[in-house]
């Protein structure tokens, strides 16, 4: 999974890390890979990886030239789009954590629709407005009692700062936007990996052979090279 969890039995625990390593690189970058693992016994494994990556949407609020260029970007780009015209519609959509969220409905009802977006689990909340009507939003906002964690999340305006002047410009910047948070959000929840300085395989805090030396901790997949490691610790470290 994104987060490095797994279910079932995966293989074991010396090569268990480079699995989930090169897993979540598969799920970044969508695309499958075929691994030649060697084992610390000797042993040799052959994994083919494919990524199951449920498909990106983008739920939009508004019906005018921004949005319809928005919609051919994202289609292009491989994104589902889901059109509400009414605040309580979001209740309906099912939200996943691949899920953003643009409101150009240019004034009306838009404070709604963050409200109603803001109780959702969507990663990203643009909205196309001027900063002075961002400020209404968001002071509406407050208002209701929302916190600044949370109100944080609502971008105004929406997209990246490309000196957009024309509606399909405008989409450029929104959708470029849409994707730099789902990259980094990805980065966020990588997994954390270190090598083994003795085999050089993949491993993780959660391995229970570590050692320490000098001040640093080092991980391990095995016994075996953690007690390699501590009889003679210079030799193993670069």
């Amino acid at each position: 999974k994104s987060d490095g969890s797994y279910e079932g039995w995966i293989g074991g625990f010396c090569i268990k890390e480079e699995i989930i390593k090169n897993s979540l690189e598969v799920i970044n970058m969508r695309v499958p890979k075929f691994l030649h693992l060697k084992t610390c016994h000797g042993g040799t494994v052959y994994l083919y990886i494919e990524p199951m990556v449920g498909k990106r949407e983008i739920i939009i609020a508004g019906d005018n030239p921004i949005t319809h260029y928005l919609e051919k970007l994202g289609a292009d780009m491989g994104f589902s789009l889901i059109k509400v015209s009414d605040p309580g519609e979001i209740n309906q959509v099912k939200v996943s954590k691949n899920s953003f969220a643009l409101i150009a409905t240019m004034g009306e009802r838009d404070h709604e629709f963050a409200e109603a977006l803001l109780n959702s689990n969507v990663k990203y909340i643009g909205v196309v407005a001027s900063r002075k009507r961002g400020e209404e939003i968001l002071s509406y906002l407050r208002s209701k009692g929302y916190g600044e964690d949370l109100i944080s999340r609502i971008k105004i305006p929406a997209g990246i700062d490309i000196n957009a002047v024309f509606p399909d410009e405008i989409a450029v910047s929104i959708l470029a936007e849409i994707i730099k948070v789902g990259k980094e959000a990805k980065a966020k929840n990588e997994y954390e990996i270190f090598e083994d300085p003795v085999c050089g395989m993949s491993v993780s805090k959660s391995s229970p052979y570590f050692s320490t030396f000098n001040g640093k901790v080092y991980y391990f997949c095995s016994k075996h090279c953690k007690d390699s490691f501590e009889s003679n610790p210079k030799n193993y470290i670069k």
